[in-house]
This record gives structure tokens, sequence and C-alpha cells, in this order.
């Protein structure tokens, strides 16, 4: 198949790694990380070598291809791959603070805090029956996430806690203990400012 513009924009991200990669190598990497994503920002040129069908070259060029989409991304999104403050939180989600409705947000990390995948999980009025526990953790469990962080606003701009935050804070950890997933952190986003429950020693 020729490559062109148009063929390369309409490809799926597993089609576009085969042409760099053996077409059963690439089934190897998906079948070991999941997606095209958690391969590049994810993997090690060690646990690479592991995988059936990847030796030190393949190995080197796949983590190759990964530091370029690395530097490309956080060039271009100017945005924290890792969270390692309740900040990098709040930097990732900022846009919450315009938003006219509550909104809740997880954002999924590795062993390493590396960010994983991000979602929405329930708009308008947050309550314990809308956040509920089975998809975001079945999410989780199908990422591999070691952690979570959740994220809402305020649109009234006040980013204190009520009652319910809390209360579904803690049954998230809960659950949360059940499959061995850590809630790192909830984040609470209002105009220009954000609350850490974690920081507030409500976790």
């Amino acid at each position: 198949m020729m490559l062109n513009q148009t063929n390369l924009s309409g490809m799926a991200d597993e089609e576009l790694l085969t042409a760099i990669l053996e077409k059963s190598v690439v089934r190897e990497l998906i079948a070991e990380y999941g997606s095209v994503q958690n391969i590049l920002l994810q993997s090690s040129e060690q646990e690479l070598e592991k995988i059936k069908g990847i030796g030190n070259a393949k190995a080197r060029k796949i983590q190759c291809i990964a530091e370029i989409a690395k530097r490309v991304y956080r060039i271009n999104n100017e945005l924290p791959p890792v969270i390692k403050a309740p900040g990098d939180a709040f930097k990732r989600m900022e846009d919450m603070q315009f938003l006219a409705v509550e909104q809740f947000r997880v954002i999924y990390l590795n062993t390493k805090n590396g960010i994983i995948a991000e979602e929405v999980v329930a708009q308008g009025t947050i309550n314990s029956t809308i956040v509920g526990c089975r998809e975001l953790f079945r999410r989780a469990v199908r990422l591999l996430a070691a952690s979570i962080i959740l994220v809402h606003n305020h649109p009234s701009g006040d980013t204190m806690p009520s009652q319910e935050d809390i209360a579904i804070t803690r049954k998230l950890i809960e659950a949360g203990k059940l499959l061995d997933i850590n809630i790192l952190d909830h984040i609470i986003i209002g105009k220009g400012k954000f609350e850490s429950l974690k920081e507030r020693g409500m976790l």
C-alpha cells in the first residue's frame, strides 16, 4: 500500500506501527501493552527485549520512536506527562475551570505516575449515584493502571470540598483497595485555583 498523506491520516495506530515493524511483532506489543500509546509511553528497552520477536535492534528502534513521540507531545501540549504534584493534575485539567456544569474526570497512572489515559466519567450534578465504581475501575484494570487521580470542577468557583465530595472519594478509595488500585488524590478545580484533598489530609 502506498503511504501517502491521505492514507496516513486514515490509518489506525496499529497500522502505522505495522509500517515500521512486522505485523506479528505489533500483535505481541499490543497484547502486552494494550495500545500503541502505552507502548510508546510506558515500555523500556529491557522489557521490550523479552517480548517474542523483538531483539535488541528492534527494541532500540521502538525506544527511538517512543522518544520522538514524547518530545513532540511535550512541545505541542506543554503538559506534564507525569503527575508529580497536585499542580500537575490541575495544569492538565485547567480547562475545567471554565465549564458551566460540574464534570468528573479521571486520570489513570502507571507505577511511575505517568499518565496512561484520561476520561470524563460523569457530567452534571455530581453525586454518589452518578459516579459509579464499576466502569471507572473496569477501565483502570483494562489499562493496568496502578493508581487514579479524581478531578472535578465547581462551576461556582469555590474549591471547598463538600460532604458529598468527601463521601464519593472515600467510597472510591475503598473500592480501589479491593483491586489494589490506589486513589492518589481528588482535585477540585475552581476559577484559577484548585484544592487537593490529599494535601488537606482528607484521603
